[in-house]
């Protein structure tokens, strides 16, 4: 799966992460995560942890030495269209720097 991701968007800046930064994906930016918060449910990388634990002092925070304790993710639900919920993810559009599915492609991104 992550190569047929990697494979689409390869020309474009955006990488595909198995976990990625719950605040950075809030703010429209694509960062791998580095930790998990057990009791916000959420993944942040380096920079956003950073923030949570200053708000959030008494919150175990999980680094990937303990990876194997992070919820597992659901590949199957990142294929799907965010959009167009029964279609599969099938295409990059460069204009627009986003994974599109067959709808988004005839109606959105031509």
């Amino acid at each position: 799966m992550a190569s047929y991701m990697e494979s689409l968007i390869h020309k474009g800046s955006e990488s595909y992460f198995d976990f990625s930064c719950f605040t950075c994906q809030e703010n429209d930016r694509n960062t791998e995560a580095d930790f998990y918060c057990e009791e916000c449910s959420k993944f942040y990388c380096s920079k956003c942890v950073k923030h949570h634990n200053y708000l959030y002092k008494k919150h175990a925070i999980l680094d990937k030495k303990n990876i194997s304790q992070w919820p597992e993710t659901d590949v199957s639900e990142q294929e799907i269209c965010q959009e167009h919920k029964k279609e599969k993810l099938t295409g990059f559009c460069e204009d627009h720097s986003q994974l599109i599915c067959h709808a988004c492609h005839v109606h959105n991104h031509q």
